[in-house]
């Protein structure tokens, strides 16, 4: 075990090791955490183990996130997507009922923490492509229907300079709520049969050149079960650049961005 040297002799914990007096002599060692069990056991670490539980619950959010996006998760994000999109959910967390370390995950407690979440911060959808999508949702809640009723040339703002045409991607992912489960000591859906539902449609290759109106792209639920109120529809909207290369379809890999645009 290393010891200090020097005319001073230290006691305590300083830029992350710890100076101790052990049998007459003077140590030093690098600093450590209390133990997992220590903070779930010990009511000196209550706060600890609330916001340990609270992250867990913020990390199993973004995975069933990420999960019902699917391809177009990897497609469009960038490397501190998930970091991000955790920070984001961990704040839809905080608006939840309950006590602090068991609040429920409920996207609908505060949707606009997620409505324009970017996949690509750095690339943000409403800069590369500026036409304003409406988004209407049936009765049933098993269909919604996203359409764009005017594009232009003057709506991209960076499509790259050979580029002839775009492509819109739409996605659906269904989030249910999760929920404090305390004889299994974890967060868990309240829906497991409906978490992480998913559904994407795609326009063909329109081009870029040309004025277009009125485009629709349905999303069917992938479900004909009836959706109970603690089921968040996550509803997210992607753009590409393509060109013609040899009578093929050539997708630029930037600028590419994809956003959430409303949980309903």
């Amino acid at each position: 075990m290393p010891k200090q040297n020097g005319l001073f002799k230290l006691k305590g914990t300083l830029q992350g090791k710890c100076y101790y007096q052990l049998n007459g002599q003077y140590i030093v060692r690098k600093a450590v955490g209390p133990s997992r069990e220590r903070i779930n056991t010990d009511p000196a670490f209550s706060n600890v183990k609330s916001n340990n539980q609270e992250f867990a619950a913020a990390s199993k959010l973004s995975k069933a996130l990420r999960q019902g996006l699917g391809d177009n998760a990897i497609r469009f994000k960038d490397s501190y997507m998930t970091g991000r999109l955790t920070g984001c959910c961990r704040k839809i967390i905080q608006k939840g009922s309950g006590l602090v370390g068991q609040r429920e995950a409920n996207l609908h407690n505060h949707p606009t923490a997620l409505i324009g979440f970017q996949l690509k911060k750095e690339l943000p959808l409403e800069q590369i492509y500026t036409a304003k999508p409406q988004i209407n949702i049936n009765n049933t809640r098993h269909k919604i229907d996203i359409n764009i009723p005017k594009s232009n040339s003057n709506h991209h703002n960076q499509k790259p300079i050979n580029a002839t045409h775009f492509q819109l991607t739409a996605a659906l992912s269904l989030v249910s709520n999760l929920q404090w489960e305390s004889n299994e000591n974890a967060y868990q859906p309240t829906h497991s049969e409906l978490h992480t539902l998913s559904i994407t449609n795609q326009t063909q290759p329109l081009l870029c050149k040309i004025e277009h109106t009125h485009i629709h792209m349905p999303l069917h639920m992938p479900t004909t079960v009836e959706l109970p109120n603690t089921i968040a529809i996550t509803v997210w909207l992607g753009i590409t650049y393509l060109k013609i290369d040899d009578g093929n379809y050539v997708t630029y890999q930037s600028p590419k961005a994809m956003a959430c645009i409303a949980v309903l």
